[in-house]
């Protein structure tokens, strides 16, 4: 029974991830065409402006490796429990670095126009 789990588990959940990109994508398609046959422009969904998802992903990598660190730290010196000390720290750090990608991106936003 347990030699089963161990191979439907990671199946279903790959398959239900898929099935609702897919049903996202289907959905997005069609309220894109429903806006075409009305006449209306269907640009609304694009993107305007300039982004920088490497220093978004970056930043968020640093301060989780930076908070895996720390929270190493926290827990050796005893001051919490290994899980707590790690995985606060993990977030509180992959956070700080996006909300630090936010402003790097405002400031090359800024620049370049």
């Amino acid at each position: 029974m347990n030699n089963a789990a161990e191979i439907i588990i990671p199946v279903v959940l790959f398959v239900s991830v898929a099935v609702v990109l897919i049903v996202i994508r289907k959905f997005m398609n069609d309220e894109r065409l429903a806006l075409i046959e009305k006449g209306s422009d269907a640009n609304i969904f694009s993107r305007k402006g300039v982004t920088f998802p490497a220093i978004k992903i970056g930043l968020l990598l640093i301060g989780a490796g930076i908070g895996i660190l720390v929270g190493n730290m926290i827990s050796a010196a005893g001051l919490v429990s290994d899980e707590v000390g790690v995985f606060s720290c993990l977030m509180i750090f992959g956070g700080l670095g996006l909300f630090l990608s936010h402003f790097v991106e405002q400031k090359l936003k800024n620049k370049a126009e």
